[in-house]
């Protein structure tokens, strides 16, 4: 008796089986709107943290060697663009090559760069490097660094 008592107060039914499951189905899918108000705060979070995955989501930009460093001017300068609606950080991979394209020196250089916009790096030669440099080269995707 006191089953009874204990199903009937917990919404369940023992006459009809396929009956009580579809009612707990029906509670269940009440239960869902019922809790509407739940997953609309949870949906209101969501966005937050969809614009957070955005935001940390950001594009790699570009690097372009602008000029190439000579006996007047030993430094190479290259430019950094980001695509991004935000500042960032990027890693550009740059070297100074001789005739034969073999590395007289290479540097891993970090720069940051306003929101859709482009910045300047500039490379120092030393006169052994420049005394043998037939030209600049600069990996095409800079990186992202944050």
């Amino acid at each position: 008796m006191s089953v009874l008592v204990v199903l009937s107060l917990t919404g369940f039914s023992t006459g009809h089986k396929s009956g009580g499951r579809h009612k707990s189905k029906s509670h269940s899918s009440d239960s869902g709107g019922g809790c509407s108000s739940s997953s609309q705060n949870h949906d209101s979070y969501t966005p937050r943290t969809t614009s957070t995955r955005r935001g940390s989501a950001l594009q790699d930009g570009t690097a372009l060697v602008v000029s190439c460093a000579t006996e007047a001017t030993p430094y190479a300068t290259v430019e950094v663009t980001n695509p991004n609606s935000r500042r960032a950080t990027f890693e550009i991979e740059f070297a100074f090559r001789d005739a034969t394209a073999r590395a007289l020196d290479s540097e891993v250089k970090q720069v940051s760069v306003p929101a859709r916009g482009t910045s300047n790096v500039q490379v120092k030669a030393g006169r052994a490097v420049i005394a043998k440099l037939d030209h600049c080269q600069v990996e095409p995707e800079a990186d992202r660094v944050n």
